[in-house]
């Protein structure tokens, strides 16, 4: 009976508090990863990494880690001028031949890895991606993407306690049912439209969903299908300054919308501040600095006033991007 009120207790928690450790602060860092048309919008190849702190109630070794490696490919005659050692002197052609649609159309993969871990609850993903950039005028990209993720999630048996292992139904029938793992594979699919001051991304998540190792016990674990909007836009208010505004709008189909937002201001290319947003959830305070070397370190801090309030007194998370080969110094798209 006891362990049968423990998993009671774990689906209760998972449905009240995995969710928010899944949904990201930093909806701005490195958006490929939860919207597939902007896989490859960088112009250079980019990595990475990123750490989101668990409620504090679940100890050090809970929480949530990422890692993504994205790769544009680029055909265009603007890009092999670019990589050429010779510079066209006349800066009018220059900028004609560099944002011409010919020369700005390009596809893009990437690789991501997922890993949550919140009490005995273990889950690990590996998520594939690709998209096609359309120029459809001097300003505007069209995108559209979709990404196959390989979810596997499991629960840890090594610290549960068993009076009798041999005649507990229940234990036995999560211990026969695949081992108490559950594994999937989930389809998204997403368009986008962007510029270099504003984006508008659209993403369907877990569109299809094949079971590759069902257990009935785990069902409740796997992702449900959701619908996201994202939107962000740079405004350079003075040559030094800008002002960076974003916004989601997520609905998910066990339990309705959420709202997101944040506002960060910017001093040149070298650091911003700023705040968030979870409507009825949080507040945070956003800080991100570029460190030289291609390094750009984000970091924000969450206060709830929300029912999790009783399990947290804050969360924090951490998240870095390296652009490779960046020899022009040029910033993250979102940065």
């Amino acid at each position: 009976m006891k362990i049968v009120i423990l998993f009671l207790l774990i689906t209760l928690s998972f449905a009240l508090q995995g969710q928010d450790l899944l949904s990201r602060t930093q909806i701005f860092h490195a958006i490929e990863w939860q919207h597939p048309a902007m896989a490859g919008v960088q112009d250079k190849i980019s990595a990475d990494l990123m750490y989101r702190q668990a409620l504090n109630s679940y100890g050090k070794e809970s929480g949530y880690y990422q890692a993504g490696l994205f790769y544009p490919i680029k055909k265009g005659r603007g890009n092999m001028a670019e990589r050429s050692g010779f510079k066209i002197s006349n800066p009018a052609k220059a900028r004609a031949l560099y944002r011409s649609t010919k020369a700005r159309r390009k596809q893009g993969i990437g690789m991501q890895l997922n890993a949550i871990k919140l009490g005995p609850l273990d889950r690990k993903e590996v998520k594939a991606f690709y998209a096609y950039h359309l120029p459809v005028s001097y300003n505007f990209t069209v995108s559209l993407g979709s990404s196959l993720k390989l979810q596997q999630n499991m629960i840890g048996f090594e610290n549960l306690t068993v009076r009798d292992e041999v005649n507990d139904d229940f234990y036995q029938q999560i211990i026969n049912s695949s081992a108490g793992k559950q594994s999937n594979l989930q389809f998204d699919i997403g368009a986008a439209l962007y510029n270099p001051e504003y984006y508008f991304t659209f993403t369907a998540k877990s569109l299809f969903i094949t079971e590759l190792q069902n257990n009935e016990v785990l069902e409740y674990l796997k992702d449900c299908t959701s619908y996201s909007f994202l939107a962000g836009y740079k405004w350079i208010i003075h040559p030094d300054f800008s002002l960076m505004p974003n916004a989601e709008i997520n609905y998910f189909s066990t339990y309705g919308m959420q709202y997101k937002g944040a506002l960060r201001f910017k001093y040149k290319e070298l650091i911003y501040l700023g705040a968030g947003l979870h409507y009825d959830l949080k507040y945070s305070a956003l800080l991100g600095v570029n460190i030289p070397g291609n390094v750009f370190l984000h970091y924000s801090y969450d206060y709830y006033t929300g029912f999790i309030r009783e399990f947290a007194n804050g969360v924090h998370e951490v998240s870095l991007s390296y652009l490779f080969n960046n020899k022009n110094a040029s910033t993250p798209f979102t940065w």
